[in-house]
C-alpha cells in the first residue's frame, strides 16, 4: 500500500527558527531574539529573550484547548493584573492580538506570550513562611472570583461525576493490579459518601486556579511570588485550590504539616475559611489527585511513560493510605 502525502501527526514540536521567523516577529521585542524551546507537558512551552525582557510563549496543544477556553484565560489574567495579583499576564502582539494561530501538522494550534515569572519554584526547598506567602496570595485571587464564572462557563461543581468518571478513566491502567482496583474504589466511595454528606451550597465558590501546586508559581529571591498555569481555570468551590496545594505538599514533603499550616494561615489573614471547608481539606485534596491521575490518564499520548511509572511507585496505595489516616 502507498501513502501520498504526510503522514498524520498527533503531537508535532514546532520549531523555535520558524516560531522565531514567523511569529515573534508581530511583538515588538527588542534588539536580538532568542526563542529556546523549554518543555513539552499539556501544552509546549518556549523561552523567548530579548536585550532586555524575558517571556514564555505557550502553544496549546491541538484540541486541548478551544478558542474560547484560551479567551477565558486571558480574560481572567488581565483582570487580576489589573487588580494587582502577581500572576504571569498575557501580552499583545504590535496589532493588540493575545491569541495566535498557527497551523500546525495536526491541525490549528493556539498560542500565547506570557511575562517571565521571576525566580524559581519553591518546591523541595519551600519554608513555611514562603508557604504563607502563597496561602495569602490565593486568597486575594478568590476575594476577586468570588461567585464569578469565566467565559467558557467551565465549572467543576459536580464532584460525584468527577470521581465517576476518573475512576473509569484511570481503572485501564491500573487493571493489572487487583490492590490498586480495590484501593482505588474504596477511596471513591468514601469520598462520594462524604460529598453526598455536606451542604455544598454553603461552600465558598467562584473562579479557582483550578490547579494550584507548588510547580505553579515561582518565587523570586525577595520571596515575590508570581502565579502562572492558568490552563485548568474554572468555577469551583474555593477549598479545591486550597487542598490540591495541601495534598501535593502532604505527598512530598517531610514538614508537610508544618508548611500546610502556614499556607492556610496565610490564606485566612486574606480570606477567612468556615469550619466545614477546613475539614473537607483532606477530602477535596484527594478528589483533586484523582482529577490529576485520571488528566494524566486521558492525555496518554503525551504522559505515556509518566503514568506508567507513577502508578507502579504505589500512587494508589499512598492515596488509600491518605484517606486512611486524614478522611475519617
Amino acid at each position: 500500500m502507498r501513502y501520498f502525502g504526510s503522514f498524520p501527526v498527533q503531537y508535532s514540536t514546532l520549531s523555535s527558527c520558524a516560531l522565531q521567523e514567523r511569529i515573534l516577529t508581530k511583538y515588538p521585542l527588542d534588539g536580538m531574539v532568542l526563542c529556546e524551546y523549554l518543555y513539552r507537558g499539556m501544552n509546549d512551552n518556549y523561552l523567548i529573550k530579548d536585550s532586555s525582557s524575558k517571556y514564555i510563549f505557550k502553544v496549546y496543544r491541538y484540541n486541548w484547548r478551544n478558542l474560547e477556553d484560551i479567551e477565558s484565560e486571558v480574560e481572567l489574567l488581565q483582570s487580576l493584573k489589573s487588580d494587582g495579583i502577581s500572576v504571569s499576564f498575557p501580552i499583545p502582539d504590535k496589532e493588540g492580538v493575545f491569541i495566535q494561530k498557527i497551523y500546525a501538522p495536526e491541525g490549528l494550534r493556539y498560542a500565547v506570550m506570557f511575562s517571565y515569572a521571576v525566580g524559581n519554584p519553591p518546591l523541595a526547598g519551600m519554608t513555611p513562611f514562603q508557604s504563607n506567602i502563597a496561602g495569602r496570595e490565593l486568597a486575594r485571587i478568590h476575594n476577586l472570583t468570588e461567585y464569578k464564572r469565566p467565559k467558557n462557563r467551565r465549572c467543576r461543581l459536580d464532584f460525584i461525576s468527577l470521581l465517576d468518571d476518573s475512576f473509569f478513566v484511570i481503572e485501564p491502567f491500573i487493571d493489572e493490579s487487583l490492590e490498586d482496583l480495590r484501593n482505588l474504589g474504596e477511596v471513591v466511595e468514601k469520598l462520594k459518601r462524604k460529598i453526598n454528606s455536606i451542604p455544598l451550597d454553603e461552600l465558598d465558590f467562584g473562579i479557582c486556579h483550578g490547579d494550584f501546586y507548588p510547580s505553579n508559581y515561582h518565587l523570586s529571591d525577595k520571596n515575590e511570588i508570581t502565579i502562572f498555569d492558568f490552563d485548568s481555570s474554572c468555577c469551583s468551590y474555593f477549598i479545591y485550590d486550597i487542598a490540591s496545594f495541601n495534598y501535593s505538599v502532604m505527598r512530598f514533603y517531610s514538614d508537610a504539616e508544618k508548611i500546610t499550616g502556614a499556607f492556610v494561615e496565610g490564606y485566612q489573614e486574606m480570606r477567612k475559611l468556615k469550619e466545614l471547608e477546613i475539614g473537607l481539606i483532606p477530602y477535596f485534596g484527594a478528589i483533586s489527585f484523582i482529577w490529576t491521575i485520571a488528566t494524566q490518564c486521558s492525555n496518554f499520548e503525551v504522559f505515556s511513560h509518566f503514568v506508567r511509572n507513577n502508578i507502579k511507585r504505589n500512587t494508589i496505595g499512598t492515596l488509600k493510605e491518605f484517606t486512611d489516616r486524614y478522611c475519617v
